[in-house]
């Protein structure tokens, strides 16, 4: 119930406001950080992706956004949450089945084979654009990119260098 609720006022703040993207890298950031203090937990993955998948579809309805909630780059943490959180969970599951030997050497070979598919495919996606880096992604990475080639951005006071 609570994160239905949730993924309705994520629809109100994509509707309302363009800084929605900080809501949906936020609340994935802290799930994160939840899975890597091993704090997770039946509810919590309940939670997560009941508020992922339906404040995802919810926020498609909103014009200009659609189909940038899946492809933008700047949703990608939240993307990449809720499928480390389906495979975390997985994995809990199969190691209460198995014995601790055959589940380490499962696990490393998965890991390992996972790895090297995620690389290929993103490499492929971004050659083939269907993942491309938006300029405040790019803004990031290079912080003179904005001043070379967005100047209206490089304008605003807070993208500037501190005075000290």
């Amino acid at each position: 119930m609570w994160a239905c609720l949730t993924s309705l006022l994520y629809l109100y703040m994509v509707a309302a406001w363009g800084g929605y993207v900080f809501i949906i890298n936020l609340i994935p950031l802290y799930v994160l950080f939840l899975i890597i203090i091993g704090r997770t937990d039946i509810k919590l993955y309940i939670a997560y992706s009941v508020f992922y998948v339906l404040g995802t579809i919810l926020s498609m309805q909103i014009p200009f956004v659609m189909f940038n909630a899946i492809e933008s780059s700047e949703h990608m943490l939240s993307h990449g949450v809720f499928l480390i959180l389906q495979v975390y969970m997985f994995v809990q599951f199969i190691k209460t089945n198995l014995s601790e030997e055959l589940f380490n050497k499962l696990f490393q070979l998965t890991m390992l084979v996972i790895a090297a598919l995620f690389f290929l495919l993103f490499l492929v996606l971004h050659y083939k654009g269907y993942i491309s880096f938006s300029s405040r992604s790019l803004t990031l990475l290079d912080p003179t990119y904005a001043k070379k080639f967005i100047p209206i951005v490089a304008s605003v006071s807070e993208h500037q260098p501190t005075t000290w």
